[in-house]
């Protein structure tokens, strides 16, 4: 029996887990729906469930920069957590020091990078393990190696 999730059940593992964060459900829903998007935003994990298998693609510029094929759905969980987790973070940091990263841009300071990390530590603390040792011990870049 195959422990594969399809788009939806993903979806809502997602949502279950980021409504133990302190991100605004709206804003978590958003994040989680580009699942279903056609249009492929640059440097964001898109999933494909196959038979026995996730194909996650990152596109650049339109076009696919990495391809990785995973077996287990809490590699992908944790991959789209972290990518929604960061994102959320970042975005909560534009707004806070009132700039859109268009016209005016946010100064990547120490102590912004400082307030970045800490904000992805603190969501992946409020979901727990084992999304939260993989945060700790780097395993995006693990999933995102070109291995």
């Amino acid at each position: 029996m195959s422990n594969m999730l399809n788009k939806q059940q993903l979806a809502d593992i997602l949502i279950q887990l980021l409504e133990r964060t302190s991100f605004r459900r709206e804003q978590m829903q958003n994040y989680v729906n580009r699942l279903y998007e056609t249009f492929k935003w640059d440097g964001v994990p898109y999933v494909e469930c196959g038979k026995d298998m996730y194909i996650v693609r990152i596109y650049e510029r339109g076009l696919v920069s990495l391809e990785k094929r995973v077996k287990q759905p809490e590699e992908v969980i944790y991959w789209l957590l972290e990518d929604i987790i960061f994102t959320a973070t970042h975005v909560g940091l534009l707004e806070k020091h009132g700039v859109d990263n268009k016209q005016t841009h946010l100064n990547y300071t120490d102590e912004v990078m400082k307030e970045l990390n800490r904000g992805v530590q603190e969501a992946f603390q409020q979901i727990g393990d084992p999304y939260l040792h993989w945060y700790q011990t780097g395993k995006r870049q693990e999933l995102e190696s070109l291995e």
